[in-house]
């Protein structure tokens, strides 16, 4: 049996006992890589408390994903996959290679492997993959032109990439919708991972952030937590809006070191890409900026 034929085979197992259980959409697909893939097999077919929720799911749309050769583009490509399954979106991926002939052909087999991975794990999405010439950021950004969704990998440590740190920011701040940044130093999780909630920094409940991070929570069946971060903290609060449990957290601290301190607890942040009032194009916030260099999960980079 080829180990292919083995993903499969442990993923049909896994549905087969994922059916009988009461799960939300996200603890059902994050369940199923965590464990198809080997990272905890242990953990995977215990989904998280809660229903499937009667959805927010688009009929058409396409989540985006920049690939190289590197542990964090992997884990890109399953949280592009991970995202798109929840919407009904195709995955598309694209590549960079150097200018040499072998530096193509190595490219086409990384797109083939991941393109199985994906299928693995989630047979029923639509995926294409290209490789493209260029500058990474600038082709992400004219590929992502029709993309509801981004996806990067955040590059660890000195080594650089075509899809690493500085590409990272400047599609955060250049492309016109929503990019999620893959940032997961602890990858894989401990359990629980996919029970935890989404976080999202609050400047204004009519911000766009705070729209995005509850059609998050709604499609993923999870708890959202409101973090305002001011002079004065306050006793949390907690009510129920749109079928979406909220809790509002009040603290007294920097809103930076308040993200990142939670994000150790949580399944993604949203933050806005500005600061309120805007700044200089070419720039990403202050707190959002000091989030994507060191934030603990996934980071949504939204309006």
């Amino acid at each position: 049996m080829s180990d292919l034929d083995r993903l499969r085979t442990e993923r049909d197992s896994r549905q087969a006992h994922a059916a009988c259980a009461d799960t939300t959409r996200y603890s059902g697909a994050i369940n199923r890589y965590l464990g198809v893939l080997g990272y905890h097999a242990e953990d995977a077919g215990k989904p998280a408390p809660g229903r499937v929720p009667p959805g927010v799911v688009a009929k058409t749309g396409l989540v985006l994903v920049g690939v190289d050769d590197s542990p964090i583009s992997y884990t890109a490509v399953d949280h592009a996959a991970i995202e798109a399954e929840l919407r009904g979106w195709d995955l598309r991926m694209i590549h960079v290679p150097g200018g040499r002939q072998s530096a193509q052909d190595a490219g086409a087999r990384l797109l083939e492997r991941l393109t199985e991975r994906v299928h693995a794990c989630a047979p029923s999405i639509a995926v294409t993959s290209r490789i493209v010439t260029g500058s990474a950021a600038s082709r992400l950004l004219i590929e992502g032109r029709h993309a509801g969704l981004v996806v990067v990998g955040h590059r660890h440590g000195a080594a650089s990439s075509v899809f690493g740190v500085s590409v990272g920011e400047r599609v955060a701040v250049d492309h016109n919708g929503v990019v999620m940044v893959v940032r997961i130093p602890g990858w894989p999780p401990g359990p629980g991972f996919a029970a935890r909630p989404i976080v999202v920094g609050v400047d204004g409940d009519d911000s766009p952030a705070v729209g995005f991070a509850h059609g998050e929570a709604k499609l993923r069946g999870s708890d959202l937590l409101l973090l305002h971060a001011g002079r004065t903290p306050r006793i949390e609060r907690v009510d129920t809006a749109g079928g979406v449990r909220m809790h509002r957290r009040f603290v007294a601290e920097d809103p930076a070191e308040a993200l990142i301190d939670v994000s150790t607890q949580a399944a993604a942040l949203v933050v806005g890409r500005h600061g309120p009032g805007g700044i200089p194009a070419g720039l990403l916030g202050s707190v959002s900026r000091a989030v994507v260099q060191h934030a603990h999960c996934p980071v949504f980079l939204v309006g």
